[in-house]
């Protein structure tokens, strides 16, 4: 049995994550054995389907994680981020249990990729973080004072826009593989690292 198995909406997400799952001395957790599956229909595929998708690996994998954009999901007028989490959540318990986590990126995952490391700016094509900040305030992508953009998604393709750099998931591979996991002050991060820490932390085996 694996550990862990995680689904998720287009292989942005997909290399964002090995990136982070490479590191597990960082994390805080032993090494693990993991697989990770794009649905085909992406976010709203993941929102209606993802306890078909997932039904046949309970007894597969130990553990395993959905993770779904909040922006595009198809629900986003009419749920909140909370109530997205509990009803793909409420799909898959049957099978799972409690082996079974919903990540939702609010409003997307490039949420995660803006922390302030020169290794963000770097495989974005700038020299430096503050310069690249700058740059998004001018556009009117970046509110001065906030510790984030809140077009995070419009805010990577401007970046390589200027740089007329081509948007990659070995961008996303990289930022993952690079920056401080301590430095990340989104609440969803924050609650990914935990999850892994619970289920996998060195010296527990699921």
């Amino acid at each position: 049995m694996k550990d862990l198995v995680c689904l998720v909406p287009d292989r942005n997400v997909e290399y964002g994550l090995r990136g982070l799952l490479e590191r597990n001395i960082s994390l805080g957790i032993r090494e693990i054995t993991y697989d990770i599956y794009v649905h085909p229909k992406r976010d709203p595929g993941i929102l209606n389907g993802a306890s078909d998708f997932l039904q046949e690996f309970s007894s597969i994998y130990s553990c395993g994680i959905v993770f779904i954009d909040y922006e595009g999901c198809g629900r986003e007028n009419e749920k909140n981020p909370e109530d997205i989490s509990i009803e793909i959540k409420n799909s898959l318990s049957q099978k799972w249990g409690h082996r079974i986590e919903v990540i939702v990126f609010r409003p997307k995952l490039e949420i995660w990729l803006w922390v302030d490391s020169p290794h963000t700016a770097n495989e974005l094509g700038w020299d430096n973080y503050p310069n690249l900040k700058d740059f998004l305030i001018q556009r009117g992508l970046w509110i001065s004072g906030k510790l984030k953009p809140d077009r995070p998604k419009e805010a990577v393709e401007a970046a390589l826009w200027k740089r007329k750099i081509p948007r990659s998931s070995s961008i996303y591979y990289n930022i993952a593989k690079k920056v401080s996991l301590e430095r990340c002050t989104d609440a969803s991060f924050h609650n990914f690292k935990s999850l892994l820490k619970r289920w996998f932390s060195k010296g527990r085996r699921s």
